[in-house]
């Protein structure tokens, strides 16, 4: 099933408190059954980004969508996400953190802000065929 941006396997509405990234970590652990190593980046950048939007907005919402097709992994955080842009891509050495997993982690990501609508993050990771060891030998 390709991916649909009206209908993700997740949507969930969290507050923004010191206890979200591990949440957010747990909810999208348990949307389809990814190996271990996408599952593994999937929930290190979840985290990360997460953990970014608490510290910027404590008290707050967001919303974490998670589509997971056959072809690709993709995790949104929808919300009152101003500053984030600053934080992540100015690379300042404190934050340079979640720029350098999201380039070197995720296919595709990007950051949307606007002045009158929620700001929302979002990173994709393609997914690959396992091959099988008999292939591999060929």
């Amino acid at each position: 099933m390709p991916y649909d941006p009206r209908r993700p396997d997740l949507a969930v509405v969290m507050p923004l408190d010191p206890h979200t990234p591990r949440s957010a970590r747990h909810v999208v652990g348990q949307v389809d059954n990814p190996s271990p190593d996408l599952r593994d980046v999937v929930l290190l950048l979840c985290s990360e980004v997460v953990t970014q939007a608490v510290e910027l907005s404590p008290g707050g919402i967001v919303e974490v969508r998670v589509w997971m097709p056959k072809d690709v992994v993709r995790v949104e955080l929808v919300g009152a996400l101003d500053g984030l842009e600053v934080r992540i891509r100015d690379h300042a050495e404190h934050h340079e953190y979640a720029s350098l997993l999201l380039d070197e982690l995720a296919d595709r990501w990007q950051l949307e802000t606007g002045e009158e609508e929620d700001g929302r993050i979002w990173f994709e990771i393609d997914r690959h065929p396992a091959e099988s060891p008999l292939q591999a030998a060929y």
